[in-house]
């Protein structure tokens, strides 16, 4: 919708004009008059929505130093008989607002600056291809992380059956500082990953394996130490055992050599010697016949020592 152009009102006391009405004002151009401000011959003062407005009586005076307005291109100004100095009026202050102006004067629409254009909507095959690069590089960070926990978890599986659990915590504080990105980047293959980690987790146990070979050490050696202990008594009681039976047949053998032509005193006597002297004599490693052998010289004694059997050699 557009109003109507007021009629240019010259006979007013309108003190401001814009710049298309001082252009009118004065028979130039509208760029003629933006020329004129910019090099200062005829400055404007601005709005505070940064539009011209030209004083009229800086107009004026214009006018009086170049001439009428009214005076076509191929006339010549008359010469003056002499220039008349009349002081330059202060223009009052600017109290107009660009709303005051008419909308539908064309040169002042032209110097209002229209709204900056929208932004182009974006190529759907560059948003697509923006989407994807941003998710493959996603996923390759996750795809990282989610080898690292891999990483960790396959560590822990490392430590093996029987381990205490604040062993199980070292090796997890461990594995927490030392499977990083910058430990484990990219190119190093998972094979190489795995060996490094369980060498790792080895390195962190070996105290631990080393406690338990020690106390395992220490309790083979106290197992050693008690078998060998068990066994020389084992050793000890068998010898004592074979000791004791060879004094019993000693004993049987001294009992059947005694059994007659023997009084009883001398008998029961000569079987205490043989029994003493078997005890004190015999070893683990004697035989049968070697005891015998001791009991028949112990009984000879004895027959050597009776005096009715001296007699009896005698006569």
């Amino acid at each position: 919708m557009t109003t109507k152009r007021r009629p240019q009102r010259w006979g007013t006391s309108k003190q401001w004009l814009t710049t298309s009405e001082a252009a009118r004002y004065l028979g130039v151009s509208v760029d003629k008059m933006r020329q004129l401000d910019e090099s200062g011959e005829l400055p404007a003062e601005r709005t505070k929505g940064g539009h011209r407005r030209f004083s009229r009586r800086a107009l004026d005076a214009y006018l009086a130093r170049n001439g009428s307005r009214s005076k076509r291109k191929d006339e010549r100004p008359k010469p003056r008989s002499r220039p008349v100095a009349r002081p330059e009026p202060e223009p009052e202050p600017l109290d107009e607002d660009p709303e005051d102006f008419e909308p539908s004067d064309e040169e002042f629409e032209s110097f209002v600056e229209p709204p900056p254009p929208p932004p182009p909507s974006p190529n759907p095959l560059e948003k697509l291809a923006h989407e994807l690069a941003e998710r493959k590089k996603r996923e390759g960070e996750e795809a990282l992380l989610r080898r690292l926990a891999t990483l960790k978890q396959y560590g822990l599986s490392q430590i093996g059956w029987g381990v205490p659990d604040s062993w199980h915590a070292r090796v997890a504080a461990a594995l927490e500082s030392y499977v990083t990105l910058k430990t484990f980047p990219a190119w190093v293959s998972d094979v190489d990953s795995y060996r490094i980690v369980r060498g790792k987790v080895q390195e962190v146990l070996q105290p631990y394996h080393d406690e338990v070979a020690r106390k395992k050490a220490e309790e083979a050696r106290r197992e050693e130490e008690a078998a060998n202990k068990r066994r020389q008594e084992e050793e000890e009681a068998q010898e004592e055992r074979r000791v004791q039976e060879l004094i019993n047949d000693g004993m049987r053998h001294a009992r059947s050599e005694t059994l007659f032509d023997w009084e009883s005193e001398d008998r029961d006597r000569a079987l205490r010697d043989v029994e003493r002297m078997l005890k004190d004599s015999v070893e683990s490693d004697w035989t049968e016949h070697e005891v015998k052998d001791a009991v028949n010289d112990e009984l000879d004694e004895w027959e050597d020592d009776d005096p009715e059997a001296d007699e009896e050699d005698e006569s």
